[in-house]
């Protein structure tokens, strides 16, 4: 028999969002404000802001605010200040990561109530600086080190150097994709150009999304002066809007917390399981760039330790930054081109801070599973590196599970070329990076005689031409010891 005292909850969710035009830039609200303002709506959610005062836990997701210790000013403001602290680095998987540790410890009897919250002020901080100003929420008031998780190892910047960005990795990803369906460049362009219509309409019913226009496939696949390419395929509407003022909370309590409160059962939202593995830390050594073991074998064991399977879930919300990982994961799902993947619209047009979008994406699963139905919500983090899985139900568990499956995960580690080395190559796939005055440069992922992988670049306007018409993957060439690509 359930020990209430440990049964986890989501008793309440608290969405926030301040669009452009609806205050002032001096009236603003600052991150912590706008987490304190989810804190808030999450209690209201309840039907409980008792419950507040008793937070033991909060959990921040971690974003390009620079306070010490967000999770100690949220405290103070909530009327927790014994509350203990949590702080994740920037990760797409934290919010997820957040709601698991918070539940682990509501099982272990170590609390009874926990906050996961997360939020930025970007749009008016960059706004406001190009002003000439400040933010007035700057100072940072915050005086003890909160407790640090889920960073990356060191060592990844080099990489990232080679990318300039994350779209043009995820890019990689999709040429790769586009190769192993057979599909000609216009074709699968016009495939995710519906794919991403799709979900722009579900965030134009989103209350809380912060472009709630709906936009035709045909708009979101040219790129026009708004909407400008970023990495071939991939235009301004295809990728992750990151500058936005939004915040979440979500509200996790025992059975037993809930009952004391008055909550009745309708308001409780289960975590039933959450699993998380990563792909290896450095892109160049995936044996795949279009599949993902760690996606495959987290969603694996997710259903396993549930009981589940896809077709027992109702709700669906996959990470969208980029196309290609919401294909990568619905594959690695078993999930049919006919089914909805998203309950918030994705981060291109709901939009997200940089380390939230989970949050926004866990807090409108809970009131879908309100309804009836199970939830499954998708986790990504870096370079398609980090993968979590998490099913929530409007029944409780035999008991929740928080699973690392890195030791399940197959990784196979490919070989990769050594700087400096020139020889002959393959394409394995191919984008064209831009920048604001048009195409900057091809990058392509090459692989040698013996399948190692690198890096190979070009200027050539010829090979710029001729990814974007025909594409370049399975083509001969040669990579100079300057990583010049030519072919």
């Amino acid at each position: 028999m359930q020990n209430d005292a440990t049964v986890p909850a989501i008793v309440g969710v608290g969405q926030v969002v301040q669009r452009p035009g609806e205050v002032a830039l001096d009236d603003a609200r600052g991150p912590i404000d706008l987490m304190v303002d989810a804190a808030l709506a999450a209690a209201a959610d309840a039907g409980a802001g008792s419950l507040l005062s008793k937070v033991g836990m909060i959990g921040v997701a971690g974003g390009w605010f620079t306070f010490r210790n967000p999770g100690q000013l949220i405290a103070r403001r909530i009327g927790a200040p014994a509350a203990r602290s949590v702080l994740t680095s920037i990760s797409g998987t934290t919010p997820q990561d957040l709601v698991g540790l918070a539940s682990e410890r509501i099982a272990r009897g170590e609390i009874d109530v926990a906050l996961v919250v997360g939020g930025e002020a970007r749009w008016s901080e960059q706004r406001i600086k190009r002003a000439g100003g400040q933010p007035p929420w700057a100072v940072d008031e915050s005086d003890e080190d909160p407790e640090l998780i889920s960073s990356f190892p060191a060592g990844l910047s080099s990489e990232g150097k080679v990318f300039g960005g994350a779209p043009a990795a995820y890019a990689l990803f999709e040429d790769r994709h586009r190769h192993t369906l057979d599909h000609d460049v216009d074709t699968h362009r016009d495939r995710l150009a519906a794919l991403w219509a799709g979900f722009s309409a579900v965030a134009s019913s989103n209350p809380y999304a912060w472009d709630r226009q709906a936009h035709p496939a045909a708009e979101i696949r040219e790129a026009t002066p708004d909407n400008r390419m970023i990495a071939f395929p991939y235009t301004k509407a295809m990728v992750a809007n990151n500058t936005v003022d939004m915040a979440t909370a979500v509200l996790l309590c025992s059975v037993d917390a809930a009952r004391a409160a008055g909550l009745s059962n309708d308001r409780l939202v289960f975590p039933s399981v959450i699993t998380n593995g990563h792909e290896t830390w450095m892109v160049a050594e995936r044996r795949r760039l279009d599949g993902a073991p760690a996606l495959t074998t987290a969603a694996r064991v997710a259903f396993e330790r549930s009981a589940t399977s896809i077709d027992d879930i109702a709700h669906i919300d996959l990470y969208a930054c980029f196309p290609s990982i919401v294909q990568m994961s619905a594959s690695a799902l078993g999930i049919h081109d006919d089914r909805a993947l998203t309950v918030t619209g994705g981060l291109g047009f709901a939009g997200a801070p940089v380390g939230n979008a989970v949050g926004h994406s866990i807090a409108a699963m809970v009131e879908r599973v309100r309804t009836g139905g199970l939830g499954l919500v998708h986790a990504n983090g870096g370079m398609a590196t980090k993968q979590s899985f998490g099913i929530y139900s409007d029944q409780p568990p035999d008991a929740f599970t928080r699973i690392d499956v890195q030791d399940e995960v197959e990784l196979d580690p490919r070989g990769t070329i050594p700087e400096g080395w020139a020889g002959a190559v393959v394409v394995e796939a191919a984008t064209v990076a831009y920048d604001r005055d048009g195409p900057s440069h091809v990058l392509a992922a090459v692989l040698d005689d013996d399948g190692r992988r690198g890096w190979a670049t070009s200027r050539d306007p010829a090979h710029v031409a001729t990814v974007e018409s025909t594409g370049i993957v399975g083509l001969p060439g040669r990579r100079a010891g300057d990583g010049e690509l030519r072919l």
